[in-house]
């Protein structure tokens, strides 16, 4: 089952190990140019956290987040699933604001009914995911996976808590100390290219192609990937190129 964590789990002390990790993020956001979270690798943290893999991501919208630390594989499979499916436990934490702790996600086929089977598919048997929130304000969310099922002991979520302050800290001090770029991120926050303009630029055309408003669009675009098995990025890039129309068969 699917599970909320207390806010109880962050009495815990953080490991040793992770206050060295904490340390090593604060020295980077000291304003001497650097940015430790670039220099940290995820695998290091995983290993303390006890997972397989950790990724974070900006954005608390519709349209998912934004890959902004970490980039092993299945961690960018599983938020690129989430995004092309509408669903999934990052997109419930961002919504809810606290952690969505799912130890074995073979039980959580009712609550994510798409995702489950899919991320099952890519070895995922566990996924841990921690809002990334500065009081009401939410950045993002940080997610872990683990190939075997099994909960987190109360030492590895206090560890994680921990390590999602700080990734949130260091991804604002990233934004802010990148130049104006008529509103949008800086290169500091994210890669451009990663900030899925396509899909909405598909989306509107969709939009007018089946004279339907934004969100049915969206949801369209999203069936039809699903359909062929294919990354939503994907199939945006092919209506955004005129490789692929929307009929009135598509409705």
């Amino acid at each position: 089952m699917s599970l909320a964590c207390s806010e109880e789990s962050g009495a815990e002390v953080v490991s040793d190990r992770m206050a060295m990790v904490l340390a090593q993020l604060d020295r980077g956001g000291s304003g001497d140019g650097a940015d430790g979270l670039s220099h940290l690798a995820s695998s290091t943290v995983a290993v303390i956290v006890g997972v397989d893999g950790m990724c974070a991501g900006v954005g608390t919208g519709p349209a998912g987040t934004v890959p902004a630390w970490g980039g092993e594989a299945v961690g960018t499979a599983l938020e690129d699933l989430q995004f092309t499916l509408g669903e999934g436990p990052s997109r419930d934490a961002a919504v809810t604001g606290v952690p969505v702790l799912t130890p074995d996600l073979a039980d959580a086929l009712a609550r994510w009914p798409a995702f489950t089977p899919a991320a099952m598919g890519l070895g995922a048997r566990a996924l841990f995911v921690f809002p990334l929130r500065i009081g009401a304000i939410g950045v993002g969310t940080m997610l872990a996976h683990r190939r075997a099922p099994g909960a987190l002991a109360a030492a590895q979520i206090a560890d994680a808590l921990a390590l999602a302050d700080a990734v949130t800290l260091a991804l604002l001090h990233r934004q802010w100390s990148t130049p104006e770029d008529g509103g949008q991120p800086g290169p500091g926050w994210a890669q451009p290219v990663t900030y899925r303009a396509e899909v909405h630029q598909a989306t509107g055309m969709v939009s007018v192609q089946l004279e339907v408003n934004l969100a049915e669009a969206l949801v369209r675009l999203r069936a039809r990937a699903w359909a062929e098995d294919r990354p939503l990025a994907d199939v945006a890039a092919d209506v955004v190129a005129r490789r692929l129309r929307f009929n009135a068969s598509d409705r």
